[in-house]
């Protein structure tokens, strides 16, 4: 997208009403937002910031190395500001600490979300939180600190060290925050890592009520691949599925379709026409689905034509 195209999508975005938004800032391919730890608090530390002035409540969000996730509400015009607000100090950071800048086209997505549909907001709200995980699936979900997820029916929160900033002077403040911007005194503050503590000001508590219980969260993280690769494809994010993830799909399909145990009791064409659904509806390559469900490379590469 050339600069003219990306300045008239944002103006469109500006026309939008007040409502549920996922915000991605899209830079899977076109540069690292963040390099060491101290940019990722600095990151936060504008997410902090970048919501009070321009008046965004966020459900849910995370930080990741070269992209990011919102679930917020707020009109379409403020998405636009928080977004260049969070780009232009991300970049000053990177700048500031010798890094390569953001790529002048680096932009975002924001996509409305229909709440007329009740499991649009669950699903976008358990894509974000699956988002560390599918980059990194050395950590869990409620393990990853650059976002909001170790507030999801959790107590963590209640463990970490923290003071409200009204206990520090305005200067000290300033000069963490890097910003003249006084946020309300009963945020919370890290001292460790000198950041603003997301309970502060993510509605999490929202969230949990659209999610209902901590079973339905947890087995949506780990079963709901339908949603992911839904959303994937809305937003153009790249769609992941791993081994285990597949062997879940594949099972699900089997029993609700099928009502057997395992791809092995389908017959050859009951077979064909799962490897072809697993082709169209989550991109699996031709040759891993051979792999996973035991169809001869010639016959499947033949049948996805």
């Amino acid at each position: 997208m050339n600069r003219l195209e990306r300045l008239k999508q944002w103006a469109e975005y500006r026309t939008w009403p007040e409502g549920y938004y996922h915000l991605v800032i899209d830079s899977y391919e076109k540069g690292q937002l963040f390099h060491n730890e101290s940019q990722f608090v600095a990151g936060m530390n504008t997410v902090a910031l970048g919501q009070y002035i321009h008046k965004v409540r966020i459900l849910a969000f995370n930080l990741m190395v070269n992209h990011a996730h919102f679930l917020i509400w707020t009109t379409g015009n403020n998405a636009v500001d928080f977004f260049l607000f969070q780009k232009k100090r991300i970049n000053a950071r990177l700048i500031e600490d010798g890094f390569p800048p953001l790529p002048d086209d680096l932009g975002f997505k924001l996509i409305a979300v229909d709440t007329r549909d009740p499991y649009q907001l669950k699903n976008n709200l358990v894509y974000i939180a699956r988002n560390p995980y599918k980059v990194n699936c050395k950590v869990t979900p409620s393990g990853y600190l650059w976002g909001s997820n170790y507030l999801m029916f959790s107590n963590i929160y209640k463990a970490i060290q923290k003071k409200q900033i009204k206990d520090y002077s305005v200067d000290y403040m300033r000069k963490v925050l890097r910003s003249k911007i006084r946020l309300p005194g009963d945020y919370m503050f890290n001292d460790t890592l000198g950041m603003i503590l997301p309970e502060s000001y993510v509605s999490f508590k929202e969230a949990e009520d659209i999610l209902k219980t901590s079973w339905n969260y947890c087995i949506d993280l780990v079963r709901n691949m339908d949603a992911y690769v839904r959303i994937s494809e809305r937003i153009g994010g790249r769609i992941e599925i791993n081994d285990q993830e597949l062997d879940t799909i594949i099972y699900a399909i089997c029993k609700n379709k099928y009502n057997v145990k395992s791809y092995l009791e389908l017959s050859l064409d009951d077979r064909c026409r799962l490897g072809v659904r697993l082709f169209k509806d989550y991109h699996i390559d031709v040759k891993r689905i051979c792999r996973r469900i035991g169809i001869e490379y010639s016959v499947m590469n033949e049948l996805v034509k």
